[in-house]
């Protein structure tokens, strides 16, 4: 029997959307912060991609630690 096969594309593509719009707007604050000067949008979008993409991945391994914790004391109460 095969086995079934999980399409995730548009989860995936929903997210994708999503970060891609965070970044947009971090771009845009820096392009506002910057006085509205142009000629740094390459730069404003680099940055804000690595802003963007730190506090995800703080947050993963915050919501990581989150979950190790909560499993730790799930496992602690059926052993007692």
């Amino acid at each position: 029997m095969k086995k079934p096969r999980i399409n995730r594309s548009r989860e995936v593509n929903k997210e994708d959307d999503a970060l891609r719009q965070r970044i947009a707007e971090k771009a845009y604050e820096l392009y506002q912060q910057r006085g509205h000067a142009h000629g740094s949008d390459l730069d404003d979008w680099l940055e804000a991609e690595r802003q963007v993409l730190s506090e995800a991945a703080s947050q993963t391994k915050m919501n990581s630690k989150t979950l190790s914790s909560r499993r730790r004391r799930s496992k602690e109460k059926r052993t007692s």
